[in-house]
């Protein structure tokens, strides 16, 4: 193969490459580790999907990824984010977001002053 092992050309000659989505350039995330909590595994579990803890943990960093903020707390510096009626309730420690607990959409957002 001229263009390399694995490798193809479009019709120009030039390698296909990843096209970056807007969430490369935007990420208020990029740069951050995010971390799932045992319990915010659990509640994903019990309310929006039964998978594995593994599928479970990549599939909440994905989602708090794409969310977007929608309220800060007072007490605590924790952040709520909402991505397609899912509430993430995380904290904000140095570099590390934490995600601390999963919530549905319909719920009453009481811990939020």
């Amino acid at each position: 193969m001229k263009g390399g092992f694995g490798m193809r050309n479009d019709s120009k000659g030039r390698r296909n490459r990843r096209k970056k989505s807007r969430f490369d350039n935007y990420n208020y995330l990029f740069g951050h580790y995010i971390y799932v909590t045992d319990h915010a595994i659990n509640r994903y579990q019990q309310r929006i999907k039964r998978v594995s803890d593994e599928n479970a943990e990549k599939a909440i960093i994905e989602n708090v990824k794409r969310s977007r903020l929608i309220a800060l707390t007072k007490y605590g510096g924790r952040e709520i984010r909402e991505n397609r009626g899912v509430i993430y309730v995380c904290e904000l420690q140095g570099n590390c977001l934490n995600v601390i607990t999963v919530l549905l959409g319909n719920v009453d957002l009481r811990f939020v002053v």
